[in-house]
């Protein structure tokens, strides 16, 4: 199959019909979505003047005590119920339709074009299990979600991603004594998991080193009380990183001094909080991003290039992980 570049440009003469596809249904979309508003607006005005009126009728005729408010609370709640209705049929609904369209079409298109057996799945993500499994956040969760669902090869090398947001609930009361309700972001990002190129039983976490970062010497020092904590030679990795395994023999076996400076660049390029954990021969990793990647913008054309750039920029920033890390370079048993 043809290789093509990053270029969104290229991309978008490949998919031109499905982007002169979309862009008609956009604009047939928004106009159904213009008339949503339209109805609604007319609704509240409606509803406004039936208030006005049944107020006027009534002021004139006899009538039990609290018959104005009932009549009035029936007529707001019926307008407000047609507003509801009409909101989710004409504008959400096909906004929603809209989005899930671009990303199976556009998106999808795209990673296919640059790597053949990639799937997208824009409504599918990786499992909370699975998330949990890897071992790379302690705190409990209680809300969990996860969409835009990358898989397939690239070389010899099977991945997977998808935007993941985790969160914790917590409990807080003030001085009162009242007690209320707060939701804390234990992860929000890129969960990415690839198949690593050396066979291993053990399992590894690397972690951002907080403590020697935030107190130096002393942070170093309780350290090396920690449970099955791997000492490394290197010493800018040991600054930026804290790594626990069960193994100290096949920890060394994996984190090579090569696999040392391609997890620093790897920080270096994703940021200094990202973390990673192997465990059954499969190396998952994790990027924060507060941003939600992969959603279209209605307002612009379906064919807009630098829409589509970003979102190949987006596509491309993960898949070079498998790149930096050299995963394709297979050692032994591995093909």
């Amino acid at each position: 199959m043809k290789q093509f570049p990053a270029n969104a440009r290229i991309l978008a003469k490949e998919l031109e019909p499905i982007l002169l596809m979309m862009e008609q249904g956009r604009r047939q979309s928004l106009a159904n979505m213009s008339k949503g508003w339209k109805k609604m607006g007319l609704t509240l005005l409606g509803t406004a003047v039936a208030c006005i009126l049944i107020l006027l009728v009534l002021s004139y005729t006899d009538h039990p005590a609290g018959t104005e408010f009932i009549i009035l609370v029936i007529a707001v709640l019926a307008g407000l119920t047609f507003c509801f209705v009409t909101f989710n049929k004409y504008i959400k609904g096909h906004s929603t339709a809209y989005r899930y369209a671009y990303k199976h079409q556009i998106i999808g298109g795209m990673s296919k074009l640059l790597h053949s057996s990639m799937t997208y799945s824009p409504r599918r993500g990786i499992s909370e299990t699975t998330f949990r499994d890897a071992g790379l956040y302690t705190t409990g969760i209680d809300r969990y979600g996860s969409e835009d669902l990358f898989s397939g090869e690239i070389g010899k090398t099977e991945i997977m991603f998808s935007e993941i947001h985790a969160e914790d609930k917590r409990k807080r009361t003030n001085s009162a004594g009242h007690t209320s309700t707060h939701w804390v972001t234990i992860f929000k990002g890129v969960f990415f998991i690839a198949d690593f190129n050396k066979n291993f039983r053990s399992w590894l976490t690397i972690r951002p080193d907080f403590a020697e970062k935030s107190f130096g010497w002393f942070g170093r020092k309780i350290q090396a009380f920690s449970p099955n904590l791997i000492r490394l030679e290197n010493p800018e990795f040991e600054k930026a990183f804290v790594v626990h395994g069960s193994d100290q023999v096949e920890a060394r076996y994996i984190l090579t001094p090569d696999m040392q400076e391609r997890l620093l660049t790897l920080r270096n390029r994703y940021g200094a909080n990202i973390r990673l954990s192997l465990k059954k021969s499969q190396l998952y990793l994790t990027i924060p991003n507060v941003d939600n990647w992969f959603e279209p913008n209605m307002k612009l054309p379906a064919n807009d290039i630098t829409q589509m750039q970003t979102f190949l920029n987006q596509m491309s920033h993960l898949f070079n992980v498998v790149e930096m890390l050299d995963l394709n370079t297979r050692i032994w048993s591995k093909h």
